[in-house]
């Protein structure tokens, strides 16, 4: 696999960008963005000089770039990032409109949170055309082209049409819905045909890749579930689960620091109370922040011993804040909490403790070592980093992870939990808490293990592989 890549280029495309551009006292700063995608691929794309297209954010994103909208990162000596601009009009049709407002809603099997406006699906369209024509421009002899996510569905279908030798994947990072949600949007057929023409797909699960099959059945494909094989108009898609893993040795190495130690030491003590239950998350319906809340709620009533002695601390990061339906969950979010701290709060005790704005993570990172109980309650989820990020600095916490998350088919070592079933979801609270220091060992033992040997650098490599050989 190392020898052939070793004679391709890869061009990476995606809706986020790996670096972006800041005004700081007047002048022009470069910040690495936080995130997955950067940190487990930024590294190669500097060892191979690769080139990445994504859609730039920053304020002062195009002050940075030459004519061609392009410049190297993070230094001379990196690779290019070339820098995709989008008018107002494109950002809400294409991004807050047909990505955030169908793609990801359907996509998470939120079917009534959807909306099929058509000028969406025009940005979209036109969108990814702006994309496919930024690579297209670019482009060398044996480029490999990867794609990732739901915003850029269209790309290969469009780099095929002009290139048919193209060697394309795309990663999704998402769910990918059963056929009864995904067949709701008017354009299903553009969407599958776009990623069909995809030599090499790639997602977080089994079940994912399953429910991708059989969409692309249900359009006319000729499909082979056992060989995971898609043949459709003439070309063969193969399709794989490839699961997200993260940086293992950088929070490793975090867990034995002195001063992070001594952080979270002290994130423990400010809240002065035995047992310490935590929980971050984007601003999202698929989160599952508000069942969250009624399961702590339950968990207070039910086993009133606790009371004063534990703290839960929910942070909520701000999230596409100009979409309504995000106003109003983060009204309601507010509301339960003053409910639950109307109820039970006695003395200086507050049983939940609120915060909401953007989350650094070096704040952030040190609740993670603190907390006794990791909180993942998400409705859906692809993956579910935070999971694996909470159990690789922990030595004796436990994670209660919500078996509609993606991490749940790889983390045996988790208390599962229906975030729906509120009784349930207070008593594995309850459990959680009670567990014995040898079983919260033997556990973390396990999941630590596996966070290793799956790490970013495995998803990557394995994902590179896989696709590679797609085409033997």
């Amino acid at each position: 696999m190392e020898a052939e890549f070793d004679q391709n280029r890869l061009v990476l495309v995606s809706n986020g960008e790996p670096y972006k551009h800041v005004f700081e006292d007047g002048n022009l700063k470069l910040e690495k963005m936080a995130g997955g995608l950067t940190t487990g691929l930024d590294p190669m794309m500097q060892e191979g000089d690769g080139l990445w297209i994504a859609w730039g954010r920053g304020e002062a994103d195009f002050e940075a770039v030459d004519q061609n909208n392009k410049l190297r990162v993070p230094d001379q000596n990196g690779y290019t990032l070339k820098r995709i601009e989008l008018s107002e009009e494109e950002k809400n049709g294409f991004y807050y409109g047909f990505s955030n407002e169908i793609m990801w809603p359907i996509s998470h099997t939120f079917i009534s949170k959807a909306n099929y406006k058509k000028d969406y699906w025009q940005s979209y369209q036109q969108v990814n055309q702006k994309y496919a024509e930024s690579v297209l421009e670019e482009l060398e002899d044996d480029d490999l082209v990867w794609i990732h996510d739901y915003h850029l569905t269209l790309v290969p279908g469009i780099l095929k049409e002009e290139k048919p030798e193209l060697k394309t994947s795309l990663f999704w990072h998402i769910p990918w819905p059963a056929w009864e949600a995904f067949r709701t949007i008017p354009w299903r057929r553009e969407i599958l045909e776009g990623m069909l023409a995809a030599d090499f797909l790639g997602f977080h699960t089994d079940l994912f890749v399953y429910n991708f099959l059989n969409c692309a059945e249900k359009i006319g494909a000729e499909v082979d579930f056992s060989e995971r094989e898609v043949y459709y108009q003439g070309t063969k898609t193969k399709v794989e689960s490839v699961p997200l893993g993260i940086d293992y040795q950088k929070f490793d190495q975090l867990s034995h620091d002195e001063d992070y130690l001594a952080r979270a030491k002290e994130v423990k003590d400010h809240y002065e109370t035995e047992k310490l239950i935590f929980a971050v998350d984007r601003l999202d319906y698929t989160k599952g922040i508000e069942e969250r809340l009624e399961g702590i709620d339950r968990f207070f009533e039910k086993y009133p011993e606790y009371q004063g002695r534990v703290s839960f601390v929910q942070r909520v990061a701000p999230s596409r804040t100009g979409i309504e339906e995000y106003q109003k969950m983060k009204e309601r979010i507010e509301k339960k909490v003053a409910e639950i701290n109307g109820k039970y709060q006695k003395d200086q005790w507050q049983p939940v403790k609120y915060f909401y704005g953007s989350v650094p993570q070096n704040e952030l990172l040190p609740y993670y070592k603190a907390a006794d109980l990791g909180l993942i309650t998400a409705a859906i989820d692809g993956m579910n980093l935070v999971a694996k990020e909470y159990l690789a600095v922990q030595d004796s916490g436990v994670l209660l992870l919500s078996e509609f998350a993606g991490a749940a088919e790889y983390l045996d070592s988790a208390l599962k939990v229906n975030p729906y079933n509120t009784e349930e979801l207070a008593d594995r609270i309850y459990e959680g808490l009670e567990m014995p220091e040898s079983e919260k060992k033997e556990r973390l033992k396990r999941a630590r293990a596996d966070l290793k040997e799956y790490d970013i650098n495995w998803w990557r490599n394995y994902f590179l592989e896989k696709w590679l050989d797609s085409y033997e």
